[in-house]
């Protein structure tokens, strides 16, 4: 029998539900503690909340969401990169090693053309 495969959320979206999960115990920290500290100061309407938390949730989420996105861009550039860098080297590399051979060759036949040159003599 085939094993089942656990569903797991992405790595952005938990960053994003324990931001907003964060963020709203401190707001509603501050809503509730704060009349005890300070009776005047000014604090948001109860009502209000359920709206902040999903607004935060959005706004931690499209940051979230738009940083693991850039984050894999620029891993596929760098990776494209070194990927150009590793084949520029491998050309060079190649073209060395026919040079040398080139090269060898030369000598070779500057050689015998050497040992000719000097046995007519």
């Amino acid at each position: 029998m085939a094993k089942k495969k656990k569903f797991k959320l992405p790595n952005w979206l938990i960053n994003t539900l324990e931001m907003t999960v964060m963020v709203a115990i401190l707001m509603a920290l501050y809503n509730f503690l704060g009349p005890m500290v300070f009776k005047n100061g000014s604090y948001f309407p109860w009502w209000t909340f359920p709206y902040s938390v999903v607004g935060a949730l959005f706004l931690i989420g499209g940051w979230n969401f738009l940083s693991h996105r850039m984050n894999i861009m620029h891993n596929q550039i760098v990776a494209e990169d070194n990927a150009k860098k590793e084949r520029a080297e491998r050309i060079r590399r190649e073209g060395a090693a026919k040079e040398r051979v080139e090269a060898e060759k030369r000598r070779q036949r500057n050689a015998n053309r050497n040992r000719n040159n000097q046995q007519s003599r």
